[in-house]
């Protein structure tokens, strides 16, 4: 397995692209939760990876820095994929 931290601004199209997939795969479909889930604190926020060997997302989340959602540090978007669970 392979973690990666990242800012929004150096992630990758790719790596945008399969972070938002598993948020809608699990929270929209599976958790059947349709809300907006593009809210914007992505840009301002860190994005913690979780690859496997064979390079594919399985797990998510994103860290917002204090005063975006909370007066403190908080973290949010926490996601697995259903392959791994």
């Amino acid at each position: 397995m392979e973690l990666e931290i990242r800012t929004f601004q150096s992630l990758a199209p790719d790596e945008l692209y399969a972070i938002l997939k598993l948020r809608q795969e699990v929270f929209i479909v599976e958790q059947n939760c349709p809300y907006l889930d593009c809210d914007d604190k992505d840009q301002k926020s860190h994005h913690v990876m979780l690859y496997d060997s064979h390079k594919i997302l399985i797990a998510y989340a994103r860290v917002l820095p204090p005063g975006l959602s909370y007066d403190e540090v908080s973290i949010g978007r926490v996601v697995s994929s259903p392959t791994v669970r």
